[in-house]
């Protein structure tokens, strides 16, 4: 019985795990959010919605015009007329509506638009980096539970890409 105690404690005290995978994790959305590129793109963005607000605020104020002067001459109007002006008030709302489902299409296509082209130039810098430093597998940084801050290597590659990028900015910017 003492022999089989024995074998049992050594087999299990001497069958360590020793393991030299080379793990780390990565911030995407941090470096399309943070990067000089990604910033840039934020810009067109923005000026792209500031366009579409005024366009939208324009629509409204009409909207609310036409429904203002409903109110106030509804006691005076005939069914017809009021028909009337009601339908025109809802095809101005309709028309509303369609054109802020539409500026908001199109700023979702810019937003996956400019994910994709930072993505483009992110995934060769990313395997390079990779491939130099020995590292075996690579996890996006929301997968994460819980790691250790050296593993982290978002901002090694946020420099690496907007040094690569510089170019690309300036070119952008004229």
């Amino acid at each position: 019985m003492k022999k089989i105690l024995f074998i049992f404690l050594i087999f299990f005290f001497t069958n360590k795990v020793f393991s030299e995978t080379n793990i780390n994790y990565l911030d995407v959305q941090f470096i399309i959010d943070n990067s000089n590129l990604g910033k840039l793109y934020k810009s067109e963005i923005k000026k792209i919605q500031d366009k579409n607000k005024t366009t939208i605020i324009n629509k409204e104020q009409i909207i609310k015009k036409k429904e203002t002067e409903f109110n106030n001459q509804k006691n005076i109007l005939n069914q017809d007329e009021i028909k009337k002006k009601l339908n025109e008030i809802n095809l101005l709302i309709n028309e509303y509506q369609s054109l802020r489902k539409k500026f908001n299409s199109t700023i979702i296509a810019e937003k996956k638009k400019y994910s994709l082209e930072i993505l483009k130039i992110l995934n060769p810098l990313l395997t390079e980096y990779v491939e130099k430093n020995n590292i075996e597998v690579v996890i996006e940084k929301k997968n994460v539970l819980v790691g250790i801050k050296n593993l982290d290597i978002t901002n090694d590659i946020l420099l690496l890409f907007n040094d690569k990028t510089k170019n690309l900015i300036k070119s952008n910017e004229n």
